[in-house]
């Protein structure tokens, strides 16, 4: 028999296994029952032969197996008993004799065969079953199904939160992520790395693309110019790609997008402006890569090539501070030798007293706001935006002051730091300053227009202004009445609060200067980025009151929304400031793109750009014809009266590429005591190109003007300017007879004197305009 323990052959009359040790009379083979059909049993070898096992019912004796089996005993050679592919079990016995199989214990081949097939069979059910429903995607990978076949409801867009959620219903995890594209903003923009079709594995994330509407996707610059030109296509608005010069190669190679506007990774403002791209380009001139270097390096580089070059202090974010920050001309523009430049360099706020400090006749004064912080400054997001500029109050003024650029209207809304209503003051340590940020040493400084200086007074809508002898009656302002004042109000006007690289943000907040809500709101949002200059911009719409109404008597009282003057003499209530300082709410000073001049830059060529400039030319700019024609055009002053009395004209310079620029300046006759000749100007920034000229009749050039490149300040600006429509315009040689044109264009010759010998030099009108109006009649009067 053998041991069912360890599989020694032992005696038929062995109690115990000679091996193990283990009691062998409970263990007995059972006899091999015959096949169904009769035949002879199976021998000990074959597979089917199954062994009966009856459970113990004798203790295990005591001892080790060696001490059982006798020490030193040589183990015999243990043969191997038969293994069954199929054990049948049998139920326990009552007693512990070993019983005879039957006819279910035992399974013949046939019976094994029959069953391994009824498994395989089984089991390929199982598998193909497991294939269909693997391929139907009700388990393991997925299949992406066709999105764009997923309809929104009636009168609704199919938004990226839709096709996620049908995503999710299909057992397809997903995520939502935000991109630039040219649809809708929060539509569907499609799906990052994978289509219609794809199998994912199980548990894969899909990106679903949500529109931020078109932008300028974050990694544009630094690429080829010709690798995102597929990509800004997209976007769905002119593209215009410009030449940058570059002064060094090694470090940024040509053909490589060193600029944009917007800026990498900002959303697109004006969607009839677009997107501009600036493409490296080797070149004489202020080259771009000049930005961030040595001050005085830059300086020394530039005057060994021949330029004239002036240094000046301006605000700017960190990595620029006593580097060059910008220039004028604007970097990467090129230049001829013998041309003046400036260059600013990045100061932080420890200089804001120096450059409020002027010397003038040997006594410091304060100085007006300058171009030390002019610029463009946006909310973090980009989408708003505001801009600080110099401009002249009318064309003789010998000196510029700073405006934010949509605020432009007249003297009252330049911007000032000190009560004064000089344009210089006494110095910011002054005690005339007392009470405003300019005085103190937290760096900061507020600005705020010159009508605030003088009260922010109002009588019903027009500004009282600096106007002895009237007084507010009924809401008009009328002279020498003794009737009570009635509708003058003290207004709240705009309000800034600038803080430079380096400001103490804390000291300025723990003085109470802020709104106490609105600084705990600001607290609890992400915080400000003091790496960069930013402005706290006043927001009306965060006030119960922005107004109150105030008696004639009361005209010299402290104005409650302005800081109070502590040497005033009487107590105000000022009203504080909001909002407080979050990412959120300051406006950051905009570097790299919108310190480049992009109307004055040739166009760059760039493979498959096609006409994404959305202009009538392709993006390579002027034919060589035309550019002939603009070259024999070009001036530095044409000039255009619009009015036959001075209030209206227009200076505009024509370059040699076709590109244009100009100002135009309107008389400010909204103060009855201002002649036409005495008024200040208001002045309007223009800006477009000729996409074509070709040769007309009679000596004469047909120019076609860009629409899509044209910038005014608005749609009357561009009436007012001469180039609405922006069409077709006829240049016209000196000497033209006066009786070829128009009686509009015939009174502009009049006016000028020249209505019997003709136009002294090139005429540009424009034909878009009836001839008994006055077109915009352009005419050179310096090359």
């Amino acid at each position: 028999m053998f041991c069912m323990n360890c599989g020694a052959r032992n005696d038929a009359s062995a109690r115990f296994c000679a091996k193990c040790g283990k009691p062998l009379d409970d263990f007995e083979p059972t006899a091999a029952a015959p096949d169904a059909s009769g035949g002879a049993d199976l021998d000990d070898d074959d597979d089917a032969t199954v062994l009966s096992r009856v459970p113990h019912t004798q203790p295990e004796q005591p001892g080790t197996a060696a001490e059982r089996n006798g020490a030193g005993e040589t183990d015999a050679p243990m043969p191997q008993p038969a293994v069954a592919t199929a054990q049948t079990a049998v139920a326990q016995q009552p007693t512990a004799t070993a019983q005879p199989a039957t006819a279910q214990e035992k399974l013949t081949k046939k019976q094994i065969i029959l069953t391994i097939a009824a498994v395989v069979a089984i089991a390929l059910i199982a598998t193909g079953g497991m294939f269909l429903t693997h391929r139907a995607g009700l388990w393991g990978a997925k299949t992406i199904p066709d999105v764009s076949a997923i309809k929104p409801a009636d009168g609704k867009k199919l938004t990226a939160n839709i096709v996620a959620q049908q995503l999710n219903d299909q057992g397809i995890t997903t995520e939502v992520k935000k991109v630039y594209s040219g649809k809708d903003v929060g539509t569907f923009a499609g799906l990052d790395g994978v289509k219609t079709g794809d199998r994912i594995s199980a548990g894969q994330t899909v990106t679903v693309n949500e529109s931020m509407g078109p932008g300028v996707p974050q990694g544009t610059v630094g690429k080829t110019a010709t690798d995102i030109v597929a990509t800004l296509k997209t976007m769905d608005v002119p593209v215009r790609y410009k030449q940058v010069v570059v002064n060094d190669t090694t470090k940024t190679k040509p053909g490589t997008v060193i600029a944009t506007y917007p800026n990498d990774g900002a959303p697109v403002v004006d969607t009839k402006t677009g997107i501009s791209v600036g493409v490296a380009t080797k070149g004489d001139g202020i080259g771009y890569d000049i930005i961030g270097t040595d001050k005085n390096q830059a300086k020394s580089t530039l005057e060994s090539k021949g330029y004239s070059v002036t240094l000046q202090p301006k605000f700017s974010s960190k990595q620029y501070v006593g580097k060059i920050a910008g220039s004028n001309p604007a970097p990467g523009t090129p230049l001829e030798s013998g041309d003046s430049v400036t260059l600013y360099y990045g100061i932080d706020a420890s200089q804001t007293t120096t450059v409020f400090t002027k010397t003038m006749d040997g006594q410091k004064v304060m100085a007006n706001p300058g171009d030390f912080m002019t610029g463009t400054y946006c909310k973090s997001d980009n989408t708003t935006c505001i801009t600080l500029d110099m401009e002249k109050l009318n064309s003789g003024s010998e000196y510029s002051y700073l405006f934010n650029a949509a605020d432009n209207d007249g003297q009252s809304r330049m911007l000032t730091a000190s009560r004064s209503y000089q344009s210089y003051g006494m110095p910011p340590s002054d005690s005339s300053n007392a009470g405003l940020l300019i005085n103190g040493k937290t760096g900061t400084f507020e600005l705020f227009p010159l009508s605030s200086v003088m009260g922010d007074l109002y009588c019903g809508s027009e500004p009282m202004g600096d106007s002895p002898g009237v007084s507010c009656v009924n809401g008009t302002k009328v002279t020498g009445s003794t009737s009570p004042s009635s509708g003058l109000v003290r207004r709240m006007d705009a309000f800034y609060l600038y803080f430079p690289v380096g400001a103490d943000v804390n000291a300025v907040e723990s003085s109470g200067y802020f709104d106490a809500d609105a600084l705990a709101k600001a607290r609890k949002q992400k915080a400000v980025d003091t790496s960069r200059p930013f402005i706290v911009v006043r927001d009306k719409s965060l006030y119960d009151k922005s107004e109150t109404e105030i008696s004639n008597a009361s005209q010299s009282d402290p104005n409650p929304f302005m800081p109070a003057d502590p040497n005033a003499g009487k107590t105000a209530k000022t009203v504080k400031m909001k909002p407080a300082p979050s990412d959120g709410t300051v406006y950051y000073l905009s570097e790299g793109g919108d310190t480049i001049d992009w109307d004055s830059l040739t166009d760059a060529d760039v493979k498959g750009a096609g006409d994404s400039t959305g202009s009538t030319s392709d993006s390579s700019g002027a034919d060589a014809a035309s550019k002939k024609i603009f070259a024999e055009l070009a001036g530095s002053e044409y000039t255009f009266a619009a009015s036959g009395d001075g209030s209206l004209y227009s200076l505009m310079t024509l370059k040699s590429d076709g590109t244009f620029s100009g100002t135009t300046y309107a008389a400010d006759l909204s103060d009855s005591k201002y002649s036409v000749a005495t008024a200040p100007r208001k002045e309007l920034k223009f800006s477009g190109r000729f996409s074509s000229a070709a040769k007309g009749s009679g000596g004469t050039y047909t120019l076609q003007c860009d629409a899509g490149a044209l910038k005014t300040v608005d749609g009357t600006h561009a009436i007012q300017a001469g180039f609405d429509p922006c069409g077709k315009f006829t240049a016209y040689p000196a000497g033209t007879s006066y009786d070829t044109f128009g009686t509009g264009v015939q009174s502009v010759l009049l006016n000028r004197g020249e209505s019997e010998s003709g136009p002294k030099d090139w005429i540009i009108v424009n034909q878009g305009i009836a001839d008994d109006s006055i077109p915009g009649t352009y005419e050179r009067t310096k090359k």
